[in-house]
């Protein structure tokens, strides 16, 4: 017997990153009773749920909840997530490390660059704690006439043409595109504990690792969507591909928000496809099914995935550096491995330089950082970094002591080598040190502890794969 459509409560949503987002500007979400059109949205459904197992390749086998909501709900679960998820001292911790990294603009709260992303781009959310998913009401005709606007070019001529040829209007095709993204999300949900598997990761105490799964997700359902919208439009898919990359960008750059932010929302959709596309075809549909068992654990395998398959270039590992017994009084506040993604855009944000950035992160085999605060409330960092070879070793030393000296015009170097250098500003100090293919840093120490804080940070053991 084919699984139900059913009604679902609202309630808080317990993981922030399974989002279907329609990043256009100007997206006008509707404040009408939604409830009247309730029936409508669960008729549809029920007839994309064949869609969607056929283009997936699975079968549903529970019960699957199904409501539309309006902006004011959606708010509310997004606000009920985001107590649950990020409380305010987490949002302070990492807030003030992302921006200690150069990675957001001074004064930024994660929580709520996050929270008015999401409210104002949300156009569909699956929620795999309560198994059920929620369409937004969204005014559609806000929607087109941003999509069709002057300045997009050959993508509005092209969905221009589109509309002419739906039958049922753009309206109805995007809201078949955000159920058809959602039904992926439930699926894989149902074979595979999406949520469990996030929560195992974030053991792991790694932004790269969850963002590599999340990558697999979106990369998926993503695939799916616009092998779904290519047959209805009756275009090569590769076609549709580049359309939806050239519509992600162009909304990106209407975006006025965080652009750290921006980025890792936009890249597990868009690098996530291409993934997902590259194990299909190295090892055919069953390969798929086999990365959800044993998903990516780096963002490299996500960015290069000739790294996951056919060769796995697994990261390595050293524990954390600790500066306990140097720094006393100091309390350890954060613990996070950044990966290649991350680290490419702390280059990038703060130097303007994508190529240069792009080039820097590409070598990246494993990182781990930890951020310090004194009882003064200065914040330190001490961050191991692993390479793939002893150049890109050299090449991320020698640009990590240029960006000191953008971070800090204000200081001056004590001593500058090749293999070991400190700055000095105002009393802290940024120390670096070079051996083989490991650069270890601390950054915001007290400066006649400089010397001390490198030597407990730097690894006794690494295990390298």
């Amino acid at each position: 017997m084919k699984p139900a459509i059913k009604f679902c409560k609202l309630n808080h949503l317990y993981w922030p990153f399974i989002l279907a987002v329609i990043f256009v500007s100007g997206v006008s979400l509707s404040t009408a009773n939604a409830s009247q059109h309730d029936t409508e949205i669960v008729e549809l459904t029920e007839e994309l749920m064949e869609v969607t197992e056929e283009l997936r390749g699975l079968d549903f086998i529970h019960d699957l909840p199904v409501e539309l909501v309006t902006a004011e709900e959606i708010a509310e679960i997004i606000s009920d997530l985001l107590d649950e998820e990020l409380s305010p001292e987490d949002d302070r911790i990492y807030s003030e490390l992302y921006t200690f990294l150069g990675l957001m603009p001074r004064g930024s709260s994660l929580r709520e660059d996050y929270q008015t992303m999401t409210e104002e781009q949300v156009a569909g959310l699956y929620d795999p704690e309560e198994k059920c998913f929620y369409v937004v009401d969204v005014d559609m005709d806000a929607m087109i006439g941003s999509l069709l606007g002057e300045d997009l070019g050959a993508l509005g001529n092209f969905l221009s043409g589109v509309l002419q040829g739906l039958g049922g209007g753009l309206e109805d095709y995007m809201t078949n595109v955000v159920i058809v993204h959602e039904l992926t999300h439930a699926l894989d949900d149902q074979y595979y504990d999406l949520q469990g598997t996030m929560e195992s990761l974030s053991d792991l105490n790694s932004d790269d690792a969850q963002l590599a799964y999340q990558s697999l997700i979106e990369g998926n359902a993503s695939r799916i969507m616009n092998e779904y919208s290519a047959d209805m439009m009756g275009v090569d898919t590769e076609l549709l591909g580049e359309l939806s990359e050239m519509s992600m960008g162009f909304a990106e750059s209407l975006m006025d928000y965080n652009p750290f932010l921006e980025r890792i929302m936009l890249v597990p959709y868009l690098q996530g496809e291409v993934f997902v596309k590259h194990i299909i075809a190295q090892d055919g549909p069953g390969g798929l099914e086999d990365v959800f068992r044993d998903p990516p654990r780096s963002m490299e395998q996500v960015l290069h995935p000739e790294r996951y398959t056919p060769n796995r270039d697994y990261p390595s590992y050293t524990a954390e550096p600790d500066l306990s017994k140097v720094l006393s009084g100091w309390e350890l506040e954060a613990t996070d491995t950044f990966g290649e993604l991350l680290i490419s855009l702390m280059f990038e944000l703060q130097t303007g330089d994508v190529a240069t950035a792009m080039r820097t992160a590409l070598g990246w085999d494993y990182d781990v950082i930890t951020s310090w605060r004194s009882p003064g409330y200065d914040l330190a960092i001490a961050w191991v970094t692993i390479w793939d070879s002893e150049d890109d070793a050299e090449e991320f030393f020698s640009n990590y002591c240029e960006l000191l000296e953008l971070k800090y015009p204000i200081g001056e170097w004590v001593n500058h080598g090749s293999t070991s250098a400190t700055y000095t500003m105002l009393g802290y100090a940024a120390s670096l040190e070079r051996s083989g293919k490991i650069v270890t840093i601390v950054e915001g120490v007290p400066e006649e502890l400089a010397v001390e804080c490198l030597e407990a940070a730097w690894p006794s053991d690494v295990d390298y794969y």
